[in-house]
């Protein structure tokens, strides 16, 4: 599976979670500790946020530990939210357009797992994506879909309850082919200045999830504030991590972190 995290604090270099970290990221791609792939090695991305309304969006095809642009950028990228995630296929090309995060005008999402039977269901999903959305329908992953398919459900306005439309819709199609797969989702949302991460499956085996505030690396003292949502903790310390349990939804805001449930 994918390995992903999401930030949103005071501004940072990019490295300093993306490398300078025990188990970082980049340390992940590698060997995760708690996924069924052991390496993320087919492309990665990134989405920050600085002065635009926009995000900038960095994204390839090589290994996250092999590229030294990702590693030069992240020394000079200095952003409060941004998300980054390390890509293992779960079966759809090697491609920029299929690297994570996905980004529509304000909006950046990016998932770890799988719409269980993709091929069988994709031609059906991606009818379901609003004309307005589907021109922006750039690679072949079923998690640019499921994105594209929630911006159609109100994602803009309810992003919540567009993530949760999207994936109801999708069950329905699950039951209705008789497929055997599981539809399973760690995923995170931004509009710039929130961060949404849901935890969901429909076997109750989700990806792994948590929230934490791991080491800066700033010389000036930190706030204990939770800053970090990510697929697996950054370091040894359980003092400095939360894990979040099956059917919920994170919501960061305001500086304050908040647990709901989700479907």
């Amino acid at each position: 599976m994918c390995r992903w995290m999401a930030y949103a604090g005071e501004k940072i270099y990019l490295e300093n979670l993306l490398f300078l970290q025990k188990n970082s990221l980049i340390s992940q791609s590698l060997k995760a500790t708690k996924s069924s792939f052991a390496t993320s090695g087919d492309g990665f991305g990134v989405a920050w946020y600085g002065g635009k309304k926009t995000p900038g969006l960095f994204k390839d095809v090589l290994p996250a530990w092999n590229d030294e642009n990702l590693r030069q950028l992240s020394q000079h990228v200095k952003s409060g939210l941004f998300l980054a995630h390390v890509r293992a296929t779960t079966g759809t090309g090697v491609s920029r357009a299929n690297c994570h995060p996905f980004t529509y005008g304000k909006w950046s999402f990016m998932h770890n797992g799988q719409i269980g039977n993709w091929p069988l269901l994709r031609r059906d999903i991606e009818s379901m994506i609003s004309k307005d959305y589907y021109n922006y329908r750039l690679g072949t992953t079923d998690s640019e879909a499921l994105f594209l398919l929630a911006l159609s459900c109100g994602l803009e306005k309810d992003p919540v309850g567009g993530i949760k439309k999207a994936i109801e819709k999708v069950q329905i199609l699950i039951e209705a082919y008789g497929a055997t797969e599981p539809l399973r989702l760690s995923a995170a949302l931004s509009d710039g200045k929130s961060i949404w991460a849901f935890r969901y499956s429909s076997d109750h085996q989700s990806p792994s999830l948590f929230y934490g505030t791991p080491d800066l690396h700033k010389k000036q003292g930190q706030s204990r504030m939770i800053n970090t949502i990510a697929s697996e903790p950054f370091d040894d310390d359980s003092d400095h991590w939360t894990p979040v349990g099956e059917s919920k939804v994170i919501l960061w805001k305001n500086k304050a972190v908040s647990v709901s449930s989700f479907i």
